[in-house]
């Protein structure tokens, strides 16, 4: 049955908030060392240059892309085809990663963090609950007459992401990133509005909604700047009986430091 409010969205809103300040604190305790090889004029993003706590050690070597936000379009694939749902579908990732060298130059890195992820989808249609086969199902709104016209599947989540980092040795170095992560979602949450835009219907109860969830991830790009890829390999719901639909998402990286 479908809930009427939204007391829990306004309080998720300084939470995420939060967060977002929360996972920067792990990245500013790290820091590097002077190269005056790759020194610019040019600064490749906000606190590149951060040292932590501490003066910089001589020797260190450099370490990138250790606060990291992802602005991405999100989608779902399996029984539903790619693009279908809304392009104001807006997402983003906020990463604060660990920049392990595995070489001199670091030029080959291992990335190791925490992650917290939102995830919004806008369609058309509905997520109609069966409480007797305790399944899941997306329903367009122009297969049912109904009042309502628009629709946000959203989650809020927390994920370990582990990546292996290719780059140039070069200032404006060209990188890759390939990696996977394992997380939890701790809000799945369904929004509905009415056609004439008065009444909002919000509902968080899902017979079988998955709050594990793990996947793969990819990023190239410049600099501080990356394309962004990931693809979810977990369902969004359990059930055999519920639509099968796994989280895809796209989008572009920004590198603060």
């Amino acid at each position: 049955m479908l809930g009427i409010g939204n007391k829990t969205e306004r309080r998720m809103k300084p939470i995420s908030l939060l967060i977002c300040l929360l996972l920067a604190l792990p990245v500013f305790a790290q820091y590097d060392g002077k190269d005056p090889g790759i020194a610019s004029r040019f600064r490749p993003g906000f606190l590149w240059y951060n040292t932590g706590w501490r003066p910089a050690k001589e020797g260190k070597p450099r370490k990138y892309d250790r606060l990291m936000i992802d602005l991405t379009y999100n989608d779902w694939v399996n029984d539903s085809a790619l693009f279908l749902v809304k392009p104001n579908s807006i997402g983003c990732n906020i990463n604060g990663m660990w920049d392990l060298p595995l070489n001199e130059g670091n030029g080959v890195a291992i990335g190791i963090g925490v992650s917290y992820r939102y995830q919004r989808v806008s369609y058309d249609g509905a997520m109609v609950r069966d409480s007797i086969n305790r399944s899941t199902n997306w329903v367009l709104f122009n297969d049912t007459q109904t009042s309502y016209d628009r629709s946000v599947f959203g989650s809020h989540a927390f994920a370990v992401p582990l990546e292996l980092r290719f780059r140039m040795k070069k200032w404006r170095h060209l990188k890759f990133h390939l990696g996977g992560f394992i997380g939890y979602r701790v809000q799945t949450f369904t929004k509905t509005w009415s056609n004439d835009k008065k009444i909002v219907v919000k509902d968080q109860s899902f017979f079988d909604n998955d709050p594990l969830f793990y996947g793969i991830h990819a990023r190239i790009g410049i600099r501080n700047w990356a394309l962004f890829a990931s693809y979810t390999l977990t369902k969004q719901f359990k059930s055999d009986k519920s639509t099968s639909l796994q989280p895809i998402a796209f989008g572009i990286t920004i590198s603060l430091f």
